[in-house]
């Protein structure tokens, strides 16, 4: 039986991209290679969500999106919603995004009144 081509929905489908970007891709190629340190206060928390995160202010006013760890890497170090508190200062050890405009952290190591917080202790040390 012959073999009709497929057109429409029915027609195979090629990745648009090539395949080494997959394998390039990973959760700190969008940040820098230095780490900085943020000093802040909570303004709100979204620990216990999908993609942790924790909105902070500075003392210069800026708003900052601090990007936590998974759930259960949180949950190893310690990191539940009840520990960051609207309110609470907090000291953020990690690495800046590299794209104009947009003021967040991915978070190494977190401090948030007077509590170590260590999400990624292999990063410190290699920073």
């Amino acid at each position: 039986m012959p073999r009709v081509p497929s057109f429409g929905i029915s027609a195979d489908r090629k990745p648009v991209f090539a395949p080494d970007d997959i394998l390039a891709s990973d959760r700190w190629s969008d940040f820098d290679k230095e780490a900085i340190v943020l000093e802040a206060i909570v303004i709100d928390n979204n620990i216990s969500g999908s993609d942790a995160t924790l909105q902070v202010r500075a003392h210069d006013g800026m708003n900052w999106t601090i990007e936590l760890g998974r759930r259960a890497r949180n949950m190893a170090a310690g990191l539940t919603p009840a520990q960051a508190l609207p309110g609470d200062p907090v000291s953020v050890r990690g690495r800046r995004l590299h794209r104009f405009g947009e003021n967040r952290i991915k978070a190494m190591h977190l401090t948030i009144a007077g509590r170590d917080f260590d999400l990624y202790p292999a990063s410190l040390e290699a920073s």
